[in-house]
């Protein structure tokens, strides 16, 4: 639903339903043109339903009704984020949404509605139907029902050798160990044995895999990576500080820990763990696992990865104009990928740390430096960007590792450093020091991989001048 405010969401909501009903007495022959038209012609979505169950048992008394709603929470979601006060109306006691749920309410109770399963259902709506429609089950956190939300490995493998790829005509284990990275890693409750493919991008991906078996330039589907708005109108509810807390902490380490709220409360002030609840009941968080009733989210899979560094990159852009995007950045990207060298990245990282003020350098740390460098490299399909990946002796600060896309030979390790004023003689000690740290994360890598690998250590200083160190 687009609709602009509450009423235009209202016109949308009872155009659907009328346009269903139409449907469903055409399919089924229910009623005659004359009786059906005071069905239609309803004065709002309540009245019509209402209207068409009472036609409905004229013609089939002993009749069963399966009703399926899908993406249910489309209209309240985009109110919770923006226009909470209208949601509030909407769902209320008195609230159209609210009665329009009573009448199916009360069919099921008659047992004319045998069945009811809606999808799409966030806690937004849930805790303003508990009282009215308290007759559903939240299988969320099922973990019967775990795997319907998505493909399982196997029968991702079914998938190709039965639709895609005939006997010797591709490698399928080659192009699920490359999905893997891609769409991989969703699992909607603690209890679930193994982590589950995103159906959509799989499929989007398959449709133009078809044929060619090569891999498509984009792997990530358009209509999922628009999400980064969906990140915003969640996180953007926060106060400035939690918000930043929030999204450093998903962009740095991956994962987040928090309470999971199963009701949401409109009264109430929306805080971290609302927001943290949200980002996983719309699929860009998921379960890693729980202990005394603290869940730990992580990012599912790379393409959902991608979405957080969109916002983020939204947001550098608006604080530093629109270099991110500028064609020198292209250029260093594709010496980094083709040549192995490291010069035209970090200069780009200066670029945008010249435009730093004195102010922002006072609380400036590596951590920033290093969120400026994700920012920078997130954003092409080369490599499987990590940030802080676990090694034996220790946490590197990024892994680039390359795609079945990269046409390059290398992988990049690349280890930062920043310090605010320093003399010559303690940047010496500091080189050495980050020199003898890489080599030891290099050392770790090259064990857990058969890929070459480039490893730099990359020190900023005085603001935003640098130094490179190559590790051979």
């Amino acid at each position: 639903m687009t609709g602009e405010n509450s009423q235009d969401i209202r016109k949308e909501f009872e155009t659907e339903i009328r346009n269903q009903l139409i449907r469903f007495t055409d399919t089924y022959s229910i009623g005659t043109e004359t009786e059906r038209t005071p069905v239609i012609s309803g004065n709002s979505s309540t009245e019509m339903f209402r209207n068409f169950m009472t036609l409905f048992l004229k013609y089939k008394p002993d009749g069963k009704i399966y009703l399926m709603i899908d993406d249910n929470d489309h209209f309240t979601d985009e109110l919770f984020s923006f226009r909470r006060n209208e949601l509030r109306e909407l769902v209320s006691g008195a609230g159209w949404v609210r009665k329009f749920y009573e009448v199916i309410k009360q069919f099921m109770g008659e047992g004319v509605i045998d069945r009811f399963f809606a999808t799409g259902v966030t806690p937004v709506t849930l805790d303003s139907m508990t009282s009215g429609f308290n007759v559903a089950q939240n299988i969320t956190l099922d973990p019967v029902f775990n795997s319907l939300a998505g493909f399982t490995e196997a029968e991702l493998t079914g998938l190709i050798e039965g639709t895609i790829c005939g006997e010797g005509e591709c490698d399928i284990q080659s192009v699920v160990k490359e999905l893997r990275h891609w769409y991989n890693g969703s699992r909607f409750t603690p209890e679930a044995g193994q982590q589950l493919y995103n159906p959509q991008m799989v499929i989007t991906f398959l449709a133009k895999f078809t044929g060619s078996y090569k891999f498509p330039q984009e792997m990530a589907d358009i209509n999922v990576t628009s999400d980064y708005k969906k990140v915003s109108a969640i996180v953007e509810l926060l106060p400035s500080e939690e918000r930043e807390n929030l999204i450093n902490q998903i962009l740095s380490t991956e994962e987040v820990s928090s309470q999971l709220t199963l009701l949401y409360n409109n009264e109430l002030s929306y805080d971290f763990s609302q927001a943290v609840s949200l980002l996983f009941y719309n699929g860009l968080l998921t379960i890693k696992s729980v202990s005394f009733g603290i869940y730990k989210f992580v990012i599912p899979n790379y393409v959902i990865k991608k979405i957080f560094w969109e916002y983020f990159a939204k947001i550098h852009d608006r604080r530093f104009g629109n270099e991110s995007k500028m064609d020198f950045i292209a250029k260093a990207l594709t010496e980094l990928t083709m040549k192995g060298e490291i010069d035209g990245i970090v200069k780009a990282v200066q670029h945008t740390m010249k435009k730093l003020s004195y102010r922002d350098i006072e609380n400036f740390s590596e951590k920033h430096l290093k969120m400026i460098f994700l920012t920078l490299l997130i954003d092409n399909n080369a490599w499987f960007v990590k940030s802080e990946p676990e090694l034996q002796n220790g946490y590197a600060d990024i892994l680039l590792k390359r795609t079945a896309l990269n046409p390059g030979k290398h992988d990049i390790l690349i280890e930062l450093k920043y310090v605010k004023k320093t003399g010559a003689e303690e940047l010496v000690k500091i080189s050495e020091k980050g020199i003898m740290q890489t080599i030891k994360y290099s050392e770790s890598i090259k064990e857990e991989s058969a890929g070459d690998l480039l490893s730099f250590l990359v020190i900023f200083f005085d603001k935003y001048n640098f130094r490179i160190h190559k590790i051979e």
